[in-house]
């Protein structure tokens, strides 16, 4: 069973505070690290947050607003100067290379890796990057510039084995092999049948991304069903004008979307500094969406067991 899970390496907007950095996050499958958006100080950050920076294999960032994508170039610089020889492939909006290749040129910046820049044209719902059994997609989100969401989708249900009847029929390697792959096992000429050695498969897992973004229903059309959503909440319902006027949501709104879209639970983040304490922007999206959580710096969130917890508190 592959890993799944989210690390928060920044949960705050434009502008820092003491406990909260501009928006980054990383995101495993398996052996696969995805580093989504890059604010300044991300790579300061790595460290603490128990994160390898040479694993990060693809970079997707949201949109060119500096809290996203001010902690590119020196990532890309510390790569170079620590002798990075693994390819990194970076997909954002329509600018990012002119962005990235102004930066290499006017600092005389040397990559020593191969580099891909990929650019979107984020319209509906598409795939940008896939392996046996991950698809990652992008979509359009509602922003004062171009902007886009992310959503990682794995590609079929994940087998779980009884560990008990494993133990009491001490399979070996080949055997829970051969299993995998649906072919018959025998133990002493008797067939074992395979819903002895699989408990019921597990529904395939989703995340999704949404980084700076006003409220739109029309999000819902590509976030249905979505296991976990990682939701911006700027701001509180009090101050829904500026939220709608800078393109941003409130912890409500966000509550919302996540409500109208199904999903089993809700990650808020991309705070604003304004508030000291997050406990009342929790409150607020919990009155409309109970399952809603925090995203706390340095945190690591497994996702099974996530909407695990989820499912054992609703039975």
């Amino acid at each position: 069973m592959n890993e799944f899970a989210v690390t928060i390496i920044g949960s705050g907007s434009a502008v820092p505070m003491h406990g909260r950095h501009p928006s980054a996050q990383v995101v495993q499958y398996g052996e696969s690290y995805f580093l989504v958006d890059c604010g300044e100080g991300t790579q300061l950050r790595f460290r603490e947050a128990g994160i390898k920076p040479f694993r990060i294999q693809v970079i997707l960032i949201s949109h060119l607003h500096g809290d996203h994508v001010f902690g590119l170039p020196g990532l890309l610089s510390s790569y170079s100067h620590l002798g990075r020889t693994e390819p990194l492939t970076i997909y954002g909006p329509t600018g990012i290379q002119a962005f990235l290749e102004s930066i290499i040129h006017y600092t005389e910046l040397k990559i020593r890796f191969p580099l891909s820049i990929i650019e979107l044209e984020t319209e509906g719902l598409q795939v940008i990057y896939n392996t046996a059994d991950l698809e990652v997609l992008t979509f359009p989100l509602k922003h004062r510039i171009k902007c886009q969401g992310y959503l990682f989708r794995e590609r079929k249900e994940t087998l779980r084995f009884n560990k008990q009847t494993l133990t009491t029929l001490s399979l070996t390697p080949d055997q829970i092999k051969s299993a995998i792959h649906g072919e018959d096992i025998f133990i002493q000429g008797e067939l074992i049948p395979p819903e002895t050695i699989f408990l019921p498969p597990l529904a395939p897992l989703s995340y999704a991304y949404c980084s700076d973004t006003a409220f739109s229903i029309a999000l819902t059309t590509w976030l249905k069903s979505v296991k976990v959503l990682y939701h911006e909440a700027t701001f509180m319902n009090e101050l829904g004008e500026l939220a709608s006027e800078t393109g941003h949501s409130t912890a409500g709104e966000a509550a919302l979307i996540a409500s109208k879209a199904e999903a089993e639970c809700l990650i808020l983040g991309h705070y604003s500094s304004r508030y000291k304490s997050l406990e009342e922007l929790l409150e607020e999206a919990r009155s409309v969406f109970k399952d809603t959580i925090l995203s706390i710096e340095g945190r690591h969130y497994k996702l099974r067991e996530l909407t695990a917890s989820i499912e054992h508190e609703d039975h």
